[in-house]
């Protein structure tokens, strides 16, 4: 977690609630000194009705004074009693507005005391989980229990703070009488407000059910098919052999495929494209790794995976690992809620801050046992047929997985030139390539504390094993096509058929996916007008500048002349000379910015099409696809920022020139920035959030329409 990263979680969690809690407590004390104050009045109001009903028993005449005012006993007694209902009425807004102050104020100190604990409590088991790979289990599954409920505390008491102290402040609002129609609208604006803050509340039980359900594994996705004892005897033999060697659990299912490697796994599977569900332990085997290993190399692999529902590890693999890993996955369910409205997502950010901590307070423990848990497979494997062939594996599979994603990719983006048999193309490539290890693979480096597995050099140097080793064994052999379709259908009998099946299944459902991303491209293309010209509308501004300027001459003029007669003291000539003088000067720059307006409005600041921006400064248009981002900045004026990609080649600009509206361009941080006092479409102003709309959608179009050219030029590549 970065500094910065911190410090959003510690104003969310920490800050924003010390910033309610005090606030409660100065409305505390203003709701005491105000009805302290209103009892006082009431007490005083009292003794005075008293004193004129006893002057007027009397028959009084005398006059006594009431807010400031002479009156007679009669005329007192009646404003008294007018002002005596209306300090009853206060006084009972006053009461509601203590309770509203008092109930808020523990409420906030909840918050702040649950916010504080939950960051101390969940960093101290990021830590602890460091101990033992049985206490990360343990801890895990007390937060996975107790997290969801203060995730929901967390709601209610923000809800509930923010809408009682803001019920506080507006209390003053409802106070007042009926006296016209913009108080009571006014009055059910915020009225509105507080209901709509409510709201969450009302949806409180819903939130609550998908947050006890965050903690829930989710169903691992699989591209392949399960293969039964009846179509694989010889594989799941030599799995049931191996897995009684190490005396580890039997997998449940054994899923085959073309992409991926070799894992297993206990979470629900849920199995591409046609979505059947596998319950129980599941070892998938991907079939072109499979078939350029050897013998001894795929079992240390499958002992590896293997090792993992064995002893110790058993129960961490089958109970911890699934539900951690659909954890990640399930979390963007308070995410949901967060884009579901403003003040929802306001009410929901530091609960989703606080789910996101805690995940990551355990990322670190669970990578490290992650790690440990590797090396202990490794050594499995090396039981099963010894340590070269764990690292004649590890160096193999290093050297020829890219060479299998590369050609993955680039047959998943020409979809028309789609082979029949995947397996069969796959190991054709590979028998054309040379097969090395990458650069880095065996280099002397530190894993990273997210790294669940350790590198390659560790992985092989804890068998006892040294970089020779790695580079004199068997892995670097070429890859035969022959023999490894033989070895495999020692294994799967009909492993050409399987690949065949398994080709056209992954080749229709890229066509679909592509299909659709095509038809998503063609809309977001198609969503913005051909061009838009944005101008400087500031000409009415500036037309008021130029009026402005001349007043300022003509009283600088007056000044000077009307100062100049007989008699005037030479001082008092002179100070208004000097006041002449700066008031003319305040003229010229007046003037001159009015001026600049005016003329500024007439020029183009700003053409946006569907394929490129031009800028008044700028000799050439430049792509949109060469942004890649872009905000919105108030400075005081509106200003647009483009980030240029990192890739996209540094743009031509002129010198900027006063008279115009040009953009400025910072070669070091990549920026285009344009500024302008007032930005307008076809004579209509342009707010904020509509300038940043228009960009974005332009954007957005762009680099929809650079995706489809892409698209299409493959569909030329592949029709050639």
């Amino acid at each position: 977690m970065t500094s910065r990263d911190k410090r959003i979680l510690g104003w969310r969690l920490v800050v924003l609630p010390l910033l309610l809690l005090a606030l409660a407590v100065w409305q505390g004390q203003r709701a005491y000194e105000h009805r302290t104050l209103l009892l006082e009045d009431r007490g005083q109001l009292h003794g005075f009705i008293a004193e004129v009903e006893r002057m007027q028993r009397d028959r009084d005449h005398r006059d006594v004074q009431f807010n400031g005012r002479s009156v007679n006993p009669y005329l007192a007694n009646s404003l008294a009693v007018l002002s005596l209902n209306e300090v009853e009425r206060e006084l009972t807004f006053a009461r509601i507005g203590t309770v509203l102050a008092h109930g808020a104020l523990p409420l906030a100190a909840l918050l702040v005391l649950l916010g504080v604990s939950a960051l101390l409590t969940l960093r101290w088991a990021g830590r602890a989980a460091l101990a033992s790979r049985d206490r990360l289990v343990r801890l895990f599954h007390q937060v996975r229990q107790l997290l969801p409920l203060v995730l929901a505390a967390l709601m209610v008491l923000l809800t509930l703070t923010a809408v009682l102290e803001i019920a506080y402040e507006a209390l003053w609002l409802f106070a007042l009488k009926q006296t016209s129609a913009g108080v009571l609208k006014l009055q059910l604006l915020v009225g509105f407000l507080i209901l709509a803050m409510l709201w969450p509340l009302y949806r409180l039980p819903g939130h609550l059910k998908s947050m006890l359900q965050l903690f829930n594994p989710e169903p691992h996705d699989i591209f392949g098919t399960p293969l039964t004892e009846q179509q694989a005897p010889a594989l799941w033999a030599r799995v049931r052999s191996l897995a009684q060697r190490l005396d580890a659990l039997e997998p449940d299912n054994i899923v085959v495929g073309c992409l991926e490697g070799f894992y297993v796994t206990s979470a629900e599977v849920l199995l591409q494209p046609d979505e059947r569900r596998l319950h129980g332990r599941t070892l998938y085997l991907p079939l072109p790794l499979l078939a350029v290993l050897s013998r001894s190399e795929s079992d240390a692999v499958i002992a590896h995976e293997l090792a993992h529902f064995s002893g110790e590890d058993t129960a961490y693999s089958m109970r911890f690992a699934p539900i951690y890993q659909g954890v990640w996955r399930s979390i963007g369910v308070l995410g949901e809620h967060m884009e579901a409205g403003f003040l929802r997502g306001l009410l929901t950010l530091p609960a989703f801050a606080l789910a996101v901590y805690s995940m990551q307070r355990f990322d670190h423990a669970v990578s490290h046992w992650s790690r440990e848990r590797e090396l202990l497979a490794d050594a499995a494997g090396a039981r099963i047929g010894g340590p070269q062939a764990v690292v004649d594996s590890l160096v193999r599979i290093g050297a020829l997985e890219p060479l299998i994603d590369q050609h993955h990719a680039h047959l998943c983006s020409q979809p028309e030139q789609w082979p029949q048999d995947l397996l069969g193309a796959v190991l054709a490539h590979l028998a054309q390539q040379p097969v090395v290890l990458p650069d880095n693979e065996l280099a002397e480096q530190l894993p990273h504390p997210t790294d669940t597995h350790p590198p390659t050099l560790q992985r092989i140097q804890a068998l006892g094993m040294s970089v020779e080793d790695a580079r004199h064994g068997q892995a670097l052999r070429p890859v035969s096509v022959d023999q490894a379709l033989a070895r495999l259908a020692e294994d799967v009998p009909e492993v050409s058929v399987l690949s065949r099946q398994l080709t056209s299944a992954l080749g229709g459902y890229l066509s679909r996916q592509r299909e659709e991303m095509r038809r998503e491209l063609e809309e977001r293309a198609q969503a913005v007008p051909s061009e838009s010209i944005v101008h400087e509308g500031a000409q009415l501004r500036g037309r008021f500048l130029l009026v402005v300027a001349v007043g300022c001459m003509i009283a600088a003029l007056w000044l000077v002349l009307g100062v100049n007669v007989h008699g005037a003291k030479p001082g008092l000539i002179t100070f208004f000379r000097v006041l002449a003088v700066g008031i003319a000067a305040t003229g010229v720059m007046l003037g001159v910015f009015g001026w600049r307006f005016v003329k500024r409005a007439a020029i183009p600041a700003l053409i946006l099409t569907r394929d490129t921006v031009r800028f008044a400064n700028a000799p050439q248009a430049i792509p949109l696809h060469c942004f890649d981002q872009y905000m919105i900045k108030v400075s005081p004026g509106l200003a647009v920022v483009l980030q240029l990609a990192e890739d996209a080649p540094l743009p031509v600009f002129h010198k900027r020139r006063f008279w115009e509206p040009d953009a400025t361009f910072d070669a070091r941080t990549r920026r285009v920035t344009l500024a302008l006092g007032r930005w307008s479409v076809d004579g209509k102003a342009l707010s904020g959030g509509e300038l940043s709309l228009l960009v974005g959608r332009y954007l957005e179009g762009g680099h929809a329409r650079q995706a489809l050219q892409a698209l299409e030029g493959e569909s030329v590549g592949d029709a050639r």
